[in-house]
């Protein structure tokens, strides 16, 4: 599976997002939440949606990253990471997102193909 098969499937599953139209403010921090309360399903799903909802940015990808780590699909969680760096190079360089976050994702990258 690469991200575009991933990214095609979360869009079959979830058809009612759209891009920038959502309220999605708070997806976020809901799906760390349920991260943190062992509800990975739940997470999963809401990530997707964060996905579809700001498809330039890295926020749903990372966090569908994390939830694939906690269930331990390192295939999957490596695929999200890699499209998290992607999106957040690009928003590096248009200059509205900070280096930190890209070595950050690396890091988390580099520490999940390690286990």
């Amino acid at each position: 599976m690469d991200v575009s098969n991933a990214l095609e499937q979360i869009k079959n599953e979830f058809p009612h997002i759209r891009p920038y139209e959502e309220d999605d403010l708070e997806w976020w921090n809901e799906g760390l939440d349920l991260i943190d309360a062992g509800r990975l399903d739940q997470a999963e799903e809401t990530f997707k949606k964060l996905t579809l909802s700001q498809p330039n940015h890295p926020d749903g990808v990372e966090g569908l990253a994390m939830v694939y780590t906690k269930k331990t699909d390192p295939h999957k969680a490596e695929i999200f990471y890699r499209e998290a760096i992607r999106r957040a190079e690009a928003r590096v360089e248009e200059g509205s997102m900070d280096p930190e976050c890209v070595q950050r994702l690396r890091s988390d990258l580099d520490r999940l193909l390690k286990t």
